[in-house]
């Protein structure tokens, strides 16, 4: 694009490749960020749903297990593929990042709705497996997530991940771009 952008005289033809040039960048960046992030999304999903109900029948001993490192693993690939891809440490971080919010929510909507699901079956929570210590409600059931403080350890667990999956693809996707340049000298 910078060649291209060169060979043009006219100022208002400049003005006006560089602007499409800059959507065109910016839509292919964001359709592989969104892409990347929404499919860790829906593999965490489908990933705890699948426990669930392969647990369902024993009730024992929840989802916590897949919740903590399937989405930490996810997030990390996600962020080393954009990194390498975009040859870039910032576009692999941000792109992990937001695979990580998208995997927490993933997780707070599949705990929720297995929750309510386990509580009536076995009357236990979903993430552990435990039963209540005082009766409750429904929405006791779907935010327990957040009641219990289990969100913090799914984040600070996740935490590291995008920066380290950022970092390594980073360091691949650059290190390949300099073998090309050795080679072209």
């Amino acid at each position: 694009m910078r060649a291209e952008l060169a060979a043009i005289d006219d100022s208002d033809a400049r003005r006006s490749f560089a602007r499409s040039a800059a959507a065109a960048a910016f839509a292919r960046g964001l359709g592989l960020r969104l892409a990347l992030a929404l499919g860790a999304g829906a593999i965490v999903a489908a990933v705890s749903v699948t426990v669930s109900r392969l647990q369902l029948d024993s009730a024992n001993p929840g989802i916590l297990s897949v919740t903590v490192p399937v989405p930490a693993l996810l997030v990390f690939v996600v962020a080393l593929v954009a990194a390498a891809t975009g040859r870039s440490f910032r576009f692999g971080l941000t792109t992990g990042v937001l695979a990580m919010a998208v995997s927490f929510v993933a997780v707070c909507a599949v705990a929720a709705i297995e929750g309510l699901v386990w509580m009536e079956r076995h009357g236990v929570f979903v993430l552990d497996g435990d039963p209540p210590r005082a009766p409750v409600g429904d929405r006791d059931v779907v935010l327990d997530i957040f009641t219990t403080g289990m969100w913090l350890g799914h984040v600070a667990f996740w935490l590291p991940w995008p920066f380290l999956g950022a970092a390594l693809g980073a360091w691949i996707g650059n290190r390949g771009s300099s073998r090309e340049l050795i080679k072209r000298a």
